[in-house]
């Protein structure tokens, strides 16, 4: 699991807080590794695009934990893909990759900085 890591920094962190005698402040601990863990990411693209393959490799880099559903291999994510961009109110040519934040927030071939904003 990629998200671990994050998750035991985070209590990590928050442990040595907590024994450099500075006031325990679990509830603020739990509420920053509940938002690490609901977060999700999907990304729309194919294996072909050097642009899709670079943004999964910085997520790798990362280490974000995404779904990835490749357009070309399958119709149903392609029309799925194409629906939610629609839905976005986006309706002029699209480049991918398509990247949709926590089931909420879509971007069209975003900067990674962008997806980390959407991620805090």
């Amino acid at each position: 699991m990629k998200i671990l890591p994050i998750v035991l920094t985070i209590i990590l962190n928050g442990t040595l807080i907590q024994c450099s005698s500075a006031p325990a402040n679990t509830t603020a601990n739990e509420k920053i590794i509940a938002q690490v863990i609901q977060k999700s990411i999907v990304v729309y693209g194919s294996h072909q695009c050097h642009h899709c393959v670079n943004f999964k490799a910085k997520l790798d880099s990362i280490g974000l934990e995404y779904t990835f559903h490749d357009v070309d291999v399958s119709d149903q994510y392609a029309l799925e893909m194409v629906a939610r961009v629609k839905a976005s109110g986006h309706t002029e040519g699209f480049s991918i990759p398509v990247v949709i934040v926590n089931d909420q927030e879509l971007f069209i071939a975003p900067h990674i900085s962008k997806v980390l904003a959407a991620l805090d």
